[in-house]
């Protein structure tokens, strides 16, 4: 398995494992499969560009997903945020979560984040255990809003 960073012109890979995260796993997300499906590969790339996105790939299909981007709120120019995280179900238990953990943490860090946060489901026991292995600690609130959809009650957090 290789882990790594992607670029605009790989936007198409991560269109393909996107739309399969949103299909897969549409309550672990903000966004839903219909914001994404019918999208011109424009938009992908944009995001690409906006973000620092990771994909795990088994030979050259894309098998995982994540992405970290810096806080919204200037006051916090040392904070990330971990987000859009997802395994397809024939990658997990292998790894795959671990190996994309790390490599945002890394980048993060090299890019100057002090600290990172995620926000994560209540009933997504697999992913609060993934992240707790990684070092991410359960916080009690944030000042960052929560996504309109509810899904993330637990806010999560790691030193960098």
């Amino acid at each position: 398995m290789i882990i790594r960073k992607i670029t605009t012109a790989e936007a198409p890979l991560w269109r393909d494992i996107r739309l399969e995260a949103l299909a897969t796993a549409p309550k672990a997300f903000a966004s839903q499969l219909e914001d994404w499906a019918d999208r011109p590969i424009a938009d992908f790339a944009a995001r690409i560009a906006a973000t620092h996105i990771f994909l795990a790939f088994d030979g050259d299909r894309p098998v995982g997903c994540i992405s970290w981007s810096c806080d919204e709120n200037p006051a916090l120019p040392r904070r990330g945020w971990v987000e859009s995280v997802f395994v397809s179900p024939a990658a997990r238990g292998k790894g795959t979560a671990q190996a994309l953990i790390t490599a945002i943490v890394t980048d993060a860090a090299a890019a100057g984040m002090t600290e990172i946060f995620l926000e994560v489901g209540a009933a997504n026991k697999a992913a609060q255990s993934a992240y707790q292995r990684a070092g991410f600690q359960t916080i009690t609130g944030s000042d960052r809003p929560q996504p309109s959809c509810g899904v993330c009650e637990i806010t999560m957090r790691r030193d960098l």
